[in-house]
């Protein structure tokens, strides 16, 4: 009888001592003019601009520069047009080079994760 108290006090101790395993975080979230302006070429399935931008690496495998980033932003490349500093103003470009260090850091953790819009559509 007293051998089957202690293992139960043993076993309510243990068990109020064991921490939750901490929550998965969340993936970064899409800012509104992110989704505006760059979803409609730079996602899975449209083929017109790379979706592999989020994980911002050169061909040589080295992360992309910020300013790699701005500089197609605002001055375009290829098909990519350029965007006035009256369409993407320089708050909003500065949350796109953060958005995408954000989904590059959660894809090391979370391979398979592809950025989507919200359901929906774009909400401010």
């Amino acid at each position: 009888m007293k051998r089957t108290v202690l293992t139960i006090a043993a076993a309510l101790t243990l068990g109020a001592l064991a921490t939750p395993a901490p929550a998965a975080p969340a993936p970064p979230r899409m800012p509104y003019a992110f989704e505006m302006y760059c979803v409609m070429c730079h996602q899975q399935g449209v083929q017109i601009g790379p979706t592999g931008i989020f994980d911002m690496q050169s061909k040589s495998g080295n992360p992309l520069h910020e300013q790699y980033i701005r500089n197609n932003v605002r001055f375009g490349m290829k098909a990519m047009p350029a965007f006035r500093l009256s369409e993407v103003p320089p708050k909003e470009l500065d949350g796109f080079v953060a958005y995408l260090k954000d989904v590059a850091a959660y894809r090391k953790t979370n391979p398979n994760y592809r950025p989507a819009p919200a359901k929906g559509g774009a909400k401010k």
